[in-house]
């Protein structure tokens, strides 16, 4: 009897353990592969000198200019270099929630603002990056860079959970 007892109590605590798992999937998120934005240069984990020119393609996207019409297929680009991008359906303004120096009262933030860490907005499919944060002291080493876009729609909020990302190494030892 004591074996049954324990074979019940090990069941009812798998149960409830597997019960208990299903509450820790995240709500909304949809867990999809985007494929409509593809890098075609430069190539994944390539190594390149300054200045650096990311360009892509996209697909199934309307490219608009901001303050426009506010829809899902279309927007504009934001790309943010090795740094991490909004959450989902958050504004642009989101980066800088924290920073008392930027007030959305004085046109906060803006191109200047965002720029100076690292994060540019563009209707372009091409960006070229004149100059890189240095990620090391050391000129014998390259430095690795990430370069993440999402899409923006025309209010500037990031559209869904998708962010496309490309590592590259750049090499500024080839420019002396």
């Amino acid at each position: 009897m004591p074996e049954a007892r324990r074979r019940v109590a090990l069941a009812a605590t798998l149960a409830a353990i597997c019960v208990g798992l299903t509450g820790c999937i995240p709500d909304g998120l949809a867990f999809t592969i985007d494929d409509r934005l593809s890098f075609i240069s430069p190539a994944d984990r390539s190594t390149v000198e300054l200045p650096v020119r990311l360009d892509w393609e996209i697909r199934d996207f309307e490219i608009t200019e901001p303050g426009g019409e506010v829809r899902e297929d279309a927007g504009y680009f934001a790309v943010f270099i090795d740094s991490a991008p909004m959450p989902p359906n958050k504004p642009l303004s989101w980066i800088a929630r924290k920073d008392n120096s930027c007030r959305e009262a004085d046109g906060c933030p803006d191109e200047e603002y965002l720029n100076a860490r690292g994060i540019y907005t563009t209707t372009e499919t091409e960006l070229v990056l004149e100059q890189l944060p240095r990620t090391t002291n050391d000129d014998d080493r390259r430095e690795r860079h990430r370069a993440t876009i999402v899409l923006l729609d025309a209010s500037g909020t990031r559209i869904g959970e998708s962010a496309f990302e490309i590592a590259f190494d750049l090499d500024r030892k080839a420019q002396s």
